[in-house]
């Protein structure tokens, strides 16, 4: 993940500095109907943790969503809802200058 280090290093490294690093990409695109989805990419977390994050998403922004492959693909509906969406990234721990978004 780390590139550089070695990799007894990159064990000692703990979750908030991986979160602060990584890349954070969020796509929104229009589908069918016109509804907005937004897919995150870039989260690097196991599959355990990226379920979690989903909840905490869908919970919070009142919105559906499922998991594919490494990404999260949220449902907005009609209405954007970018700027909560990086607030909860936030909360978990992501660097706002990390986060991209781009689309629509």
């Amino acid at each position: 993940m780390f590139e550089g280090l070695p990799d007894e290093l990159q064990e000692f490294l703990d979750d908030s500095s991986k979160k602060e690093s990584a890349l954070v990409e969020i796509k929104v695109e229009r589908r069918k109907y016109g509804k907005l989805w937004a897919i995150i990419s870039g989260v690097d977390i196991d599959s355990n943790e990226l379920k979690d994050l989903l909840k905490k998403i869908k919970n919070k922004l009142a919105c559906g969503g499922t998991i594919k492959g490494k990404s999260i693909e949220i449902l907005y509906g009609r209405v954007e809802k970018n700027k909560d969406l990086i607030s909860i990234l936030m909360e978990e721990g992501y660097s706002r200058d990390s986060i991209h978004i781009s689309g629509k």
